[in-house]
């Protein structure tokens, strides 16, 4: 990366952690920035990047922010195209009562079969887990980076 393009990337990210540590609103963030950096690099370690300078930064694992905050950023942030992404979504109009029972283990079944047959891509990626509410001692989202490991292991 060139070093304007290194420049331009940690702008990039300090206005992502400074306006989710202040709770700014998100139609504040640099989106559109974002979208064009996206689309312009073929750095896949942008989107984990912003991940630790928002969700898992040290102050927000110990201070979260509202729920709901965390959940709208991360829903803004996963639509964002990233080269190789893989987006699973769920309809709240298709299930019963506000569970995810009925929904969700099929989706996964198939995410999980494509998964096995494509493991190329989930190396050097991120998951982002959203919930809609706390477990106990973990705040409202959680992402784990998978490291490069070779195919079958």
């Amino acid at each position: 990366m060139a070093p304007e393009e290194d420049a331009g990337t940690e702008l990039l990210l300090q206005s992502f952690e400074r306006r989710f540590l202040a709770a700014r609103a998100l139609r504040s963030f640099p989106w559109q920035s974002l979208e064009a950096k996206l689309r312009d690099s073929s750095d896949s370690e942008l989107l984990r990047d912003i991940l630790q300078k928002t969700v898992k930064h040290p102050v927000c694992v110990k201070h979260p922010p509202s729920v709901k905050y965390a959940r709208c950023f991360l829903s803004e942030l996963i639509k964002k195209p990233s080269e190789g992404s893989v987006t699973l979504s769920e309809s709240t109009a298709i299930i019963s009562h506000g569970t995810t029972g009925l929904v969700t283990w099929d989706a996964a079944l198939y995410l999980a079969e494509w998964a096995i047959e494509n493991p190329a891509a989930f190396t050097d990626r991120c998951a982002v887990l959203s919930r809609s509410h706390r477990v106990a001692g973990r705040g409202p989202a959680e992402a784990g980076c998978l490291p490069g490991a070779p195919a079958g292991s």
